[in-house]
């Protein structure tokens, strides 16, 4: 007998998680059914009802300065235990390898059949991977990294600043710099790691144990 889940949607629009909640309302093995629109509403719910979540069904373009694959890997950070599933109408293989890279246990597009939906939800929540991207791809494969250029001690002070959760701004206010030469650090740190957004910076930060995961 399959167990009754508890589910957080993430997704910020209104007819999407009314569509989701609707049809997952319906489904026996569904007792709860919560909803957050933005990545930082998320992360607020998941560290408050941490052990009441059995699954998250994650959009990765959300609305707010969090995207959906920044929410994952603050998510997973703090929750683990908790499979997150992505699902989006978003085909790009970087952002899908990166939400993957992240702590993302699926990828489905919203076009999904709903029963298959239930059944990913299910495999997940089993401690099943079910239809992830291969994770030897280069997730961050538009850019070559330089392995060899280590990061300066400004840019690892900016690193690790980006691992607390700071913006551009708050950054600047806590180095004592301007808030223009933290996005000069900012593109020689991605240039350095091979990657393009603040998120994938981390997660190859988290990789080679410069920051905390």
């Amino acid at each position: 007998m399959r167990r009754t889940l508890s589910i957080l949607i993430v997704d910020d629009h209104p007819v999407v998680r009314e569509g989701l909640r609707t049809f997952l309302d319906l489904a026996p093995d569904v007792k709860q059914i919560w909803e957050a629109d933005t990545g930082h509403k998320a992360l607020d719910f998941v560290n408050q009802y941490s052990q009441q979540i059995d699954v998250i069904l994650m959009d990765l373009v959300l609305a707010g300065e969090m995207s959906g694959i920044e929410a994952i890997l603050q998510i997973h950070k703090v929750s683990p235990h908790i499979p997150i599933i992505v699902l989006t109408s978003y085909q790009n293989v970087e952002r899908i390898h990166a939400a993957i890279q992240a702590g993302a246990k699926a990828y489905l597009d919203k076009s999904v059949d709903p029963d298959r939906l239930v059944a990913t939800i299910h495999q997940v929540v089993e401690g099943k991977t079910a239809n992830v991207m291969d994770r030897n791809l280069d997730y961050a494969g538009l850019m070559t990294p330089e392995d060899n250029i280590p990061l300066t001690s400004r840019e690892f002070e900016v690193l690790k600043a980006l691992g607390q959760g700071m913006s551009n701004k708050e950054i600047a206010s806590y180095l004592g710099i301007t808030e223009k030469t933290v996005k000069v650090h900012m593109s020689h740190i991605f240039a350095k790691f091979g990657v393009y957004d603040r998120t994938q910076a981390l997660i190859v930060a988290s990789r080679r144990g410069l920051i905390n995961p």
